[in-house]
């Protein structure tokens, strides 16, 4: 009995340490699988957060191009907002340089759609150059040799691209110049009102048909510094409302008010004998009072000569002020007072008899307005420079 106790108890050890051999083994592979998950999950976590984060860095950039291009497209459209207000009055459209703004599309080669508005924004945008500049030369008959041949020998040549010469009749076209720029306007040939403002009539409606952003209106006893009036006129908007130009007189011109007798109105007007400058956005502004040859119906209505109709209709009915420009010179000024040392900021020149600018050069006897000193003072490289006495 005692025998088969102890039999019993060494099996019973026996097979517990069976069991718990057992146990261990399952519990070191149990073990071993939660390790292995644990293992692959945070394997798996690291993998998911490099992705995510990957994600989350492109997708930042992809928003910051995003918004950047918002930015871009916003600022566009408030420029081409900008320009078709300035671009429009009464309905009427303007001609300008960037004829296709507003149009967001166009169809190319393949027939796909794509955008044009920026170059058309970066076109409005750009600096002006000479190129952008219409400068008018009002003339005559009987000024055809004593004043325009001058200006042919100075300053017409270095911009003869943007000069026209509007003149009363058809008379041998100068040398060396454009003849679609060299305009007959069949108007008299007096220094009266119905001449001048037919002759101005004219160099409106040809600037409006131009792509041109300037218009600059000078006489044939000016001399223009072209060099000085793209670099004035680069520092304003021409799609903005710009009169730029210099008085004659120190008030206001004061008319009578034909539409309401007995009143008087007033109002500022460049000289022509200084020259003048009108910006594109102001000119389609003027369309309905002196488009299509109104300048010499509204002249012939206040019953004033042509620079003074421009200032009526710019400063009187359109409201906008004449911004005064004092490099712009004509001959009702004491010329001689101009430094010498000043010349090249001047815009314009101009000359009558005596009142010339004081410049020292050629004789009095040899160049008596004194344009061709002051052209060789200003390029003194010129060929034709070459004898002119040096100080």
């Amino acid at each position: 009995m005692n025998c088969n106790v102890s039999e019993c108890r060494k099996t019973q050890v026996n097979i517990c340490g069976q069991v718990m051999r057992i146990s261990l083994r399952r519990i070191c592979k149990l073990f071993l699988v939660i390790v292995t998950f644990i293992l692959a999950l945070v394997l798996i976590s690291v993998t998911n957060t490099e992705r995510i984060q990957t994600k989350q860095i492109v997708f930042t950039k992809f928003v910051k191009r995003s918004y950047r291009r918002q930015l871009s497209l916003q600022k566009e459209q408030q420029v081409v907002d900008h320009i078709k207000f300035q671009r429009k009055t009464n309905g009427v459209n303007s001609v300008a340089d960037d004829e296709n703004l507003g149009k967001d599309e166009i169809v190319n080669k393949n027939g796909k759609i794509k955008q044009n508005r920026i170059q058309n924004v970066k076109n409005v945008m750009r600096k002006t150059v000479q190129s952008d500049i219409f400068i008018s030369v009002k003339t005559t008959k009987s000024n055809r040799n004593s004043r325009l041949d001058l200006l042919m020998e100075t300053w017409i040549p270095l911009a003869k691209d943007e000069t026209y010469i509007f003149t009363d009749n058809d008379s041998h076209i100068p040398e060396n110049f454009h003849a679609d720029h060299f305009i007959n306007t069949f108007c008299a040939d007096s220094h009266y009102r119905q001449g001048l403002c037919c002759k101005m009539a004219r160099e409106y409606d040809i600037f409006m048909e131009s792509k041109k952003r300037w218009f600059c209106h000078v006489d044939d006893d000016n001399y223009v510094n072209v060099p000085a009036l793209v670099g004035f006129l680069q520092q304003y908007n021409h799609s903005d409302n710009w009169y730029l130009g210099r008085p004659s007189i120190s008030h206001p011109m004061e008319v009578l008010d034909r539409a309401n007798p007995g009143q008087k109105l007033a109002f500022w007007f460049a000289t022509g004998g200084a020259g003048f400058c009108i910006s594109r956005g102001l000119a389609d502004k003027m369309v309905p009072h002196a488009g299509g040859g109104r300048i010499q119906t509204t002249g012939d209505a206040i019953r004033l000569p042509d620079d003074c109709t421009v200032g009526y209709i710019i400063n009187h009915l359109l409201k906008v002020p004449l911004t005064k420009i004092k490099e712009f010179h004509s001959h009702l000024e004491g010329l001689h007072r101009i430094p010498q040392h000043q010349l090249s900021d001047q815009l314009t020149l101009s000359y009558f008899n005596s009142n010339v600018i004081d410049v020292k050069g050629y004789s009095h006897e040899n160049d008596p307005t004194r344009f061709k000193t002051v052209h060789c003072h200003l390029y003194p490289y010129l060929s034709q420079c070459v004898d002119m006495p040096r100080w």
